[in-house]
């Protein structure tokens, strides 16, 4: 049987573990939290990739519309009488060519933002996968652990049983 000594440093012990393990869960817990949040990223990166490659489709449009009206301008300059209109015209595209030149300017700003994220959020599961790995060790050698106390427990009890023949043949 155990003394009182070895049994409260067994509680003792055991408490230990449990607060390790409790402290393990919450890094785990945390770690989830991190997670749900990349992905909220990443789901936020698709979001903004898809209006990028929105807006590029709707310069490439506009650029196509451009051109035509381009063309249309030229044939339109042929003609003394429609000479004002096509100036109107050119006017409009020209402003319509500086807005798209300002929302092309913007559009790349927003896809090196996401860019950057995306560098971020590559750099945060690199640190996940170091934590998770972490994680792993540590449970490991809480098993490790498990499994000494599990053997010194049945040496403890063996040691005992002699122990207990060794004073019952001297008696």
């Amino acid at each position: 049987m155990l003394s009182n000594e070895q049994v409260q440093q067994l509680i003792s012990e055991n408490e230990l573990l449990q607060i390790q393990l409790k402290d393990v869960n919450e890094m785990i817990e945390v770690r989830e939290e991190e997670l749900d949040l990349l992905r909220q990223t990443a789901d936020h990166a698709r979001q903004l990739q898809s209006r990028l490659d929105a807006n590029l489709y709707q310069i490439e449009q506009m650029q196509n519309r451009i051109g035509e009206d381009q063309r249309m301008a030229a044939g339109a300059a042929r003609r003394e009488s429609a000479l004002e209109i096509e100036m109107i015209s050119s006017l409009k595209m020209e402003t319509e060519y500086y807005d798209l030149k300002d929302q092309f300017a913007s559009t790349k700003a927003a896809l090196e933002d996401i860019n950057r994220e995306v560098s971020e959020t590559k750099g945060l599961y690199a640190k996940l996968a170091q934590l998770t790995t972490r994680v792993a060790e540590l449970e490991s050698n809480l098993e490790i652990a498990a499994l000494d106390n599990l053997f010194l427990k049945e040496e403890l009890d063996r040691n005992r049983k002699e122990l207990e023949e060794a004073q019952h043949k001297k008696a």
